[in-house]
């Protein structure tokens, strides 16, 4: 069985109001010596967690990949492919900003055999994206959209929701934009506010306050537009043109194995589920994974239950019965959210917004 590659940049040129993940901004001596890192890191992985079969989805994110100067990503996935196989055609993704993905980085991405760039967008109002933190403009984000369509890309622009001086028009002209820009997947992510962030300052000192039931107002405006875009949802928070899912991300919501390179990455290989330490500085000398849980089976079956009744496809009656599920009970307990058709279980469509308040109501 083949499994997926994710590579991790923790490096950004700003870190953004509302950010959490792990990452610094961009440091020039660290980053030269990242390549040679994660190939340490890829040796040792297929060492201590021989995963099967070779890697038929890669995706690099960060941090922002397309802030790293030309030549460091080619000299990082030489190191890697010494270790790890990834197969001739497989999907490769790879995230960017819009002021960073230039025609040079374009065309740089293009060579090393990308296929998918997933840009973060997250607003097409400059008011919005001053308040995050962000450093382009919505004039340079249509532009990094049309630049990497007529590169050959398959597009992904993200958008957040809840975020402030948002207002429904500028969600629902998002998807139109988008689709007539170039973007062939959408994803909409409602705002988290976590603590230690610029963002959480501001909430803290009463200058924006989030609103949930606004947010589910959003995304429900949102989903609308983009289905009269043409855009089909698959999962509660991507949507793609018809054939243009995203199989990386799938491979998270129907419980593949992932193999996570780089400081701060996560992996999953068979029942184990693991992350290497957040710290650059200790990535660059060693190698330290964090071992988070070893599931059973049946908890891996429940795992592969909850995320794939976040998707479009549901879950087969063969991953219910492994999760120890008996359908039809739970139809007659719950069968105001569920549908049990073609032997698939799935979360009715008018409910997919709180699949996860449901799954855990009633399947945990």
């Amino acid at each position: 069985m083949n499994f997926g590659l994710y590579i991790h940049i923790p490096f950004c040129r700003r870190i953004c109001a509302y950010c959490d993940f792990y990452r610094g901004v961009y440091d020039r001596a660290r980053a030269e010596k990242y390549p040679a890192a994660l190939g340490r890191d890829a040796q040792n992985f297929m060492n201590n967690y021989p995963v099967q079969g070779a890697a038929d989805t890669v995706y690099i994110g960060g941090g922002t990949p397309t802030v790293l100067p030309s030549g460091e990503l080619r000299a990082a996935l030489e190191m890697i492919k010494k270790h790890i196989p990834i197969l001739q055609g497989a999907e490769f993704s790879c995230e960017g900003n819009p002021e960073s993905f230039t025609e040079e980085k374009a065309e740089e991405l293009k060579s090393l055999g990308v296929s998918r760039m997933s840009l973060g967008v997250q607003s097409l109002s400059n008011k919005t994206l001053a308040a995050l933190g962000r450093i382009h403009s919505a004039e340079d984000a249509v532009r990094a959209i049309k630049r990497a369509a007529d590169h050959g890309f398959s597009v992904s622009a993200d958008l957040m929701l809840g975020v402030p001086f948002q207002s429904e028009a500028d969600v629902r002209e998002f998807p139109f934009i988008m689709r007539d820009t170039g973007a062939e997947h959408l994803s909409a992510y409602m705002l988290t506010v976590s603590e230690g962030t610029a963002l959480y300052d501001m909430v803290k000192r009463g200058e924006f306050t989030p609103d949930d039931d606004r947010s589910a107002d959003l995304y429900s405006a949102f989903h609308e537009a983009a289905q009269a875009a043409g855009y089909i949802r698959y999962e509660v928070s991507n949507w793609a043109l018809p054939g243009r899912e995203c199989r990386h991300n799938l491979k998270y919501w129907t419980g593949g194995d992932y193999v996570g390179l780089g400081a701060g990455a996560y992996s999953k290989v068979g029942l184990t589920r693991f992350h290497t330490a957040p710290d650059i500085d200790l990535y660059l000398k060693e190698i330290s994974r964090i071992t988070d849980e070893v599931m059973t089976e049946q908890e891996l079956a429940k795992e592969k239950v909850i995320f794939g009744l976040r998707t479009r496809f549901g879950v087969p009656a063969d991953v219910l019965t492994q999760a120890g599920i008996d359908a039809g009970a739970l139809l007659q307990k719950a069968g105001k959210y569920f549908t049990f058709t073609q032997n698939t279980l799935r979360i009715k469509e008018e409910y997919m917004i709180v699949s996860d308040g449901v799954a855990v109501e009633y399947l945990l």
